[in-house]
């Protein structure tokens, strides 16, 4: 045994004491996982002399990175606490599934050779996985897309699963399990491989899943939602515990449902709509913008959150699609003008320019009262919804609520292919709508430009056609009608 092991050792020794005297172990069977802070108390701990000798061998085992990552959190020594409590805790969970809590049993020597590893800059992976809704592989096997791994629900719990992955989960969720029901789930995981004791926020993998779930969500128009997300280490020790992040309002089943179903061969065309969003961003952003209105709508769109209220639906969604097709300094006429761009953009056969005209005037016209602090009654909710072609006229008439969930779903598959017809529209060596540039003279009259039925089609050719070519033109057909969220269907 080196000293490094007999230092550890010790300082197990005298936790095991001071945890049975505080009759934190033996642990429960059903909470053997325990939490510095919630049950028991650290600060005793790091009082004792066997912890100093441990912490000091840390420190001086442990590569630069230590020292460089965590100067700006209290240095090595706050980096050498988080390692410690996370190797008591596991030693803890490991001896408590053995029924033995002996400093001297494999459990705990099994613990001290992956401390060592950690210590020593062995490298594991962070992880984020991702519980959303709405999206399966179709084959309901586990699938890889794009660096994505996209497991679907029933093949395990899914919890199980984020314990596999993240070892430190359940004190994530601190025995509360976020349990939502908005079938068909699945998880989405990534990793990036770190050293040892490097500190690495969850930003990057983050934007990882976040431009997927774009992608996907332009490319087939699913309403996929996010539900919650966890992140940490592969590793059972390391400096950072892990973390819980809840995405969705609330857990309030939604009125449509439509699922992507996914078969692994939909990388490519993800990753060219992905590229267009970023060169967008790319044209309407930098150092000299404070707000950029089409920014501010895909942001809308990227948010959106289908479990909060239908107004607060319907004037994100409106809000969205004012950014996208008609920017800024656009307040005159505002109604007409909207409807009349997404119409001359968005018109095809399955989707004709009349019923696209009526059901955006109708939603904008609950968004104006909505906004502008109007009243609608039941009974002009009804007569706008039945004046909407998206609405199912075999739905029960009584049911206001599930009939203008229908009619959101329609609002944000518009906003969907407005996003893809902006986006294509400012692309290109010679692009029809360019996106506003500091300086630019000459920009387009958007209006006039599309009240020439000659330039109406070529602007309508030119989005769908730039789709086919990176092999996404299913994206710019209207998406089949939703189904209704509590029946067994597309599930």
């Amino acid at each position: 045994m080196n000293e490094f092991e007999s230092t550890a050792k010790a300082f197990v020794t005298v936790c095991f004491e001071r945890l049975r005297a505080e009759g934190a172990i033996p642990t429960s069977t059903s909470h053997r996982h325990l939490q510095a802070g919630l049950d028991f108390e650290i600060s005793p701990i790091e009082k004792l002399p066997e912890y100093a000798r441990l912490a000091e061998s840390v420190i001086s085992a442990a590569p630069d990175g230590m020292r460089d990552s965590y100067q700006g959190s209290g240095g090595p020594e706050f980096a050498a606490s988080l390692l410690l409590t996370s190797f008591l805790e596991l030693c803890v969970r490991e001896c408590s599934f053995a029924n033995t809590y002996d400093p001297n049993g494999p459990q705990v020597a099994a613990a001290i050779a992956q401390l060592i590893q950690v210590v020593s800059g062995e490298p594991y992976d962070m992880v984020l996985a991702r519980h959303v809704s709405h999206l399966v592989p179709d084959s309901g096997r586990e699938i890889e897309i794009n660096g994505v791994t996209i497991v679907p629900d029933g093949r395990t719990h899914m919890t199980l699963r984020i314990l596999t992955e993240i070892p430190d989960a359940d004190h994530a969720w601190k025995r509360r399990l976020s349990k939502p029901y908005r079938p068909p789930h699945a998880l989405l995981i990534v990793r990036e491989q770190i050293s040892g004791v490097d500190y690495f926020g969850v930003g990057s993998l983050a934007r990882t899943l976040d431009r997927f779930q774009l992608g996907v969500c332009l490319l087939t128009g699913a309403n996929v939602q996010g539900m919650y997300q966890v992140f940490g280490p592969s590793s059972k020790i390391a400096t950072q515990p892990a973390s819980l992040n809840l995405l969705a309002r609330n857990s309030d089943v939604t009125t449509t449902r439509r699922t992507a179903r996914l078969d692994g061969t939909e990388g490519p065309a993800i990753t060219a709509l992905t590229a267009l969003v970023a060169e967008a961003e790319s044209k309407t952003g930098g150092p000299d913008v404070w707000l950029s209105s089409f920014r501010e709508a895909l942001k809308k769109f990227v948010n959106f959150d289908d479990t909060t209220g239908f107004g607060e639906q319907i004037v994100d969604l409106a809000t969205s699609l004012e950014g996208l097709a008609l920017g800024t300094n656009e307040g005159e006429g505002l109604t007409l003008r909207l409807c009349t761009r997404v119409t001359a953009l968005l018109a095809h056969d399955d989707d004709p320019a009349a019923v696209l005209f009526e059901d955006l005037k109708q939603l904008y016209s609950l968004r104006s009262s909505i906004v502008h602090g109007g009243e609608v009654s039941v009974k002009s909710l009804n007569g706008k919804l039945r004046a909407m072609e998206c609405v199912p006229s075999e739905n029960d008439e009584e049911n206001t609520l599930v009939r203008l969930g229908y009619a959101v779903d329609r609002l944000r598959d518009i906003v969907r292919r407005t996003v893809l017809a902006r986006i294509c529209l400012a692309s290109g060596d010679e692009p029809p709508w360019p996106f506003k540039e500091k300086g630019k003279e000459g920009m387009v009259k958007v209006d006039a430009e599309l009240s020439d039925d000659a330039t109406r089609a070529i602007w309508r050719a030119y989005w769908r056609d730039m789709l086919e070519s990176l092999g996404a033109g299913v994206a710019a057909a209207r998406s089949e009608p939703p189904v209704y969220s509590l029946t067994a269907d597309d599930r």
